[in-house]
């Protein structure tokens, strides 16, 4: 979405009005309003720094398959409660013979498996909400490492992953730490 303002002396300024995704959009985000402030147009900087800020931090919170060892679920609900970030918890299932993590709704096993993980972080929901964190759960299927990766940049702001020890990517993903919780 781009913004037009006509400022006082005539000159005509655009701003994009989005919200920075990943790390390297964050940067591009503060480099136009440093950009607009040295120009001189320190409202419009100060609009793109309030619309980045505006947006709730997130921890992503990997259990291993369909479950969140209370280990975990501990150590987020604590960590998120200090740090005042939002939750976000993400099972990873396999991909089955017949089905494509496009579609993973065909297969019968998916079904099951997004099933088991609804009950499974029940438990984590309500202890985000007695802690008044604000609380989502995705289900995705495929490598674990690339359901983190895609999850992080489709989510905004997430400055955290913890995971359990059996799904810790062994490789960094976009920028953002990955801590393994054991039990």
């Amino acid at each position: 979405m781009m913004r037009k303002k006509k400022k006082g002396n005539g000159h005509l300024v655009m701003a994009k009005g989005r919200r920075a995704k990943t790390l390297r959009e964050r940067i591009e985000s503060y480099t136009e309003a440093i950009t607009f402030a040295e120009a001189g147009l320190q409202e419009e900087a100060q609009e793109l720094i309030r619309a980045e800020l505006a947006e709730i931090p997130k921890v992503l919170v990997v259990g291993h398959e369909d479950t969140f060892s209370r280990e975990l679920q501990d150590y987020a609900v604590g960590f998120a409660d200090r740090m005042g970030f939002a939750i976000v918890t993400l099972n990873v299932g396999p991909v089955q013979t017949g089905s494509s993590p496009q579609e993973p709704d065909g297969d019968m096993r998916c079904q099951q498996f997004k099933s088991r993980c609804s009950d499974g972080v029940a438990p984590f929901r309500q202890a985000c909400g007695e802690k008044g964190i604000v609380f989502t759960h995705l289900v995705k299927f495929g490598e674990v490492a690339q359901c983190i990766r895609d999850s992080c940049q489709t989510l905004r702001r997430v400055e955290f992953v913890l995971a359990e020890r059996e799904s810790c990517p062994e490789e960094e993903i976009a920028g953002v730490p990955v801590f393994c919780v054991t039990s």
